[in-house]
């Protein structure tokens, strides 16, 4: 368990820092605008010297690796088994030792057993790592993907920082719902993270371009990581129930930090523009999107969503994008997509902006750990 009896995945002022990140598992993990916003704060030459290089690569990771922990409620590795493939953190003693090839070993003890990875130098993103990544390091903070019963991909190793205010922290409810899942929303609303990311100029681009790749990175993430990274699974309670649209809202907050953070993008939750409160609001200078969520209980709410809903918003702000998030747990999304489609090409208005439709797919699967074995496979 972390020092301060929090689970890094309901740590809402979670701060880490990085000195060793594989970066080659990290950057297809990103979205275009997201590399292209890697690139830029990583080969940017350092203008205070070899420090300042390094803090603003140990920054990225930071929010990149605390977006991953939070969205994908990452635990413990020695509190619960990941299955083949999926990531872990490990608060507590990793082992580090050299090989006889040259390399170095990092391990790891569990109950049963120890698991192991390989070191790589060039990893080392600060020059701390080459005495921090030495014997027994008892204060680590690991994140890693299991790729064998006996061995892992150390993919980022720091440590955790001391929040300023663990009294409160202490004293106040853990982040949780009443289902004990992690609870996004309440994770999001910190801002602690927000002047971690150097501002990242992108000469030639104007605000309303740099706005619109914003949200398609964030979209994409969100979507992805729910799709095919097992996010759906933080949208149910313990007895399968859909929980509150707010918990789909936080994990957006929390996949826009890099790309918002990075451009000094500002996101506003439930802002009233004369109209009633909109999900998000988001502005980067005179640019201004509006994002509405809906989950897919009801057809004639989602398509008064569309037609009458989020137009009224746009006109209300004055805003310049639109964007339509509907969340499907129930319905299948091609026939949800199939029916905002038409209803965009049947009621266009010329006066309102275009608005971007997307469809999530946030059904339950079957994990493959408990799928039923296929008729003709021998014991």
């Amino acid at each position: 368990m972390a020092w301060n009896e929090i689970p890094a995945k309901d740590d809402p002022n979670l701060m880490f820092q990085p000195y060793y990140a594989r970066t080659n598992i990290l950057y297809p993990l990103l979205e275009p605008t997201g590399k292209m916003i890697f690139d830029a704060i990583a080969t940017a030459p350092a203008r205070d010297g070899m420090a300042s290089s390094e803090f603003k690569k140990s920054a990225l990771v930071s929010v990149i690796i605390c977006e991953i922990i939070h969205a994908l409620a990452l635990r413990e590795i020695t509190e619960h088994e990941p299955e083949i493939g999926e990531w872990f953190v490990h608060s507590g003693t990793t082992i580090y030792r050299p090989l006889e090839s040259g390399t170095k070993e990092a391990s790891i003890p569990l109950h049963a057993r120890t698991i192991a990875s390989t070191v790589r130098d060039e990893c080392n993103i600060t020059a701390s790592a080459y005495a921090n990544m030495t014997g027994h390091d008892d204060v680590s903070f690991v994140i890693g993907r299991l790729i064998s019963h006996s061995k892992f991909d150390l993919v980022v190793a720091g440590y955790r920082e001391p929040s300023p205010n663990i009294a409160r922290i202490h004293q106040a409810k853990t982040p949780r719902n009443r289902s004990g899942l992690t609870d996004l929303a309440a994770l999001a609303t910190g801002n602690h993270w927000v002047n971690m990311l150097p501002e990242v100029d992108i000469f030639g681009a104007t605000d309303q371009d740099l706005l619109h790749l914003a949200m398609m990175d964030t979209i994409s993430r969100f979507q992805t990581t729910i799709e095919h990274q097992g996010g759906w699974k933080l949208l149910y309670d313990d007895n399968g129930k859909v929980l509150h649209e707010r918990q789909h809202q936080g994990m957006f907050q929390i996949f826009s930090r890099l790309t918002f953070g990075a451009l000094r993008i500002h996101l506003d939750a439930n802002p009233d523009h004369g109209s009633g409160p909109t999900d998000f609001t988001a502005r980067l200078n005179g640019a201004m999107a509006i994002i509405e969520f809906k989950k897919d209980d009801k057809i004639q709410e989602i398509r008064h969503g569309i037609l009458t809903q989020l137009p009224m918003y746009l006109k209300s702000a004055q805003a310049t994008q639109g964007y339509y998030i509907v969340m499907c747990h129930r319905r299948d999304p091609e026939e949800v997509a199939a029916i905002l489609k038409r209803d965009s090409e049947e009621h266009f208005d010329p006066s309102c902006p275009e608005i971007k439709a997307i469809v999530v797919d946030c059904r339950r699967r079957m994990s493959a750990s408990k799928a039923p074995t296929r008729s003709g496979i021998a014991n």
